[in-house]
């Protein structure tokens, strides 16, 4: 796989979750749908940012460390672009269920970068 076929593919991926989370959101009434339209809202978002933030980290590692090799930033951009999402998708769940606070944020991202501190030391 070139680099450009996986792009293209990244970019098609996130284009058609955010399309589909968009219509998650006008046309699914969380009231009425019950646990799936909530599971489905979350799911699309999570894997919509997972694609922003993979393509952005890599343009952003590409563009600043410019000696590395190409094929070597991908998965670790892919890997930080899941842990992001997971960030952001676990924050907005926990408000919905009524319990982030200052000290909860904190565990949270604490324990997603000590999950990143692990992967970087298996690299």
């Amino acid at each position: 796989m070139t680099l450009r076929t996986y792009f293209l593919g990244m970019i098609i991926s996130a284009i058609l979750c955010f399309v589909s989370w968009i219509l998650i959101v006008f046309y699914v009434d969380p009231e009425t749908s019950g646990l799936i339209g909530v599971v489905l809202f979350f799911l699309m978002l999570f894997f919509s940012l997972s694609g922003l933030f993979a393509l952005l980290g890599f343009y952003l590692k590409r563009k600043f460390f410019k000696n590395k090799v190409e094929f070597g930033q991908i998965g670790t951009a892919f890997r930080q672009g899941i842990l992001f999402s997971l960030i952001f998708t676990g924050m907005l769940m926990l408000q919905s269920l009524g319990m982030l606070f200052w000290w909860s944020a904190i565990l949270f991202i604490i324990g997603i970068s000590l999950l990143e501190l692990y992967f970087m030391s298996k690299d």
